[in-house]
């Protein structure tokens, strides 16, 4: 049965290339969304400008983890120092966006959801809504 599955997975992928198109999950539910790649790249650039978001000539990343790293060392009342190496991210990265697709909503407009897991604040993040949660 996996080679089947394999083999109609493979024959949708080559279709959604051939016709320029990408499965995009849906907003609401487990449902997936075929959309074509112009018209999601279309929705995301509108979404970006009607909201006022700009472009950096140079990614932050770097200079933000740094002071992060600063202002952990500062707190050593708060902050364990002993923790303080485990909550700085050692490798971050950009956050990046991706798009859902509303489609209960007229227009298909999209919601954007950003991956912060490997931006420089998630360890700290997490680590204090875990110390309010307890």
């Amino acid at each position: 049965m996996q080679k089947r599955q394999a083999y109609i997975i493979k024959n949708i992928n080559d279709k959604l290339v051939m016709e320029n198109a990408i499965a995009v999950k849906a907003d609401k539910g487990t449902t997936s969304v075929i959309i074509y790649s112009d018209d999601y790249t279309e929705k995301v650039h509108t979404f970006l400008t009607d909201n006022n978001f700009q472009s950096l000539q140079k990614k932050p990343t770097d200079k933000f983890q740094k002071l992060l790293a600063k202002t952990l060392q500062q707190c050593d009342l708060i902050i364990n120092m002993k923790q303080i190496k485990h909550l700085i991210q050692k490798k971050p990265q950009s956050l990046t966006l991706r798009a859902q697709i509303k489609i209960h909503k007229p227009g298909d407009p999209i919601r954007a959801v950003i991956n912060n897991m490997n931006g420089a604040s998630y360890k700290i993040s997490k680590y204090f809504v875990n110390q309010t949660d307890t």
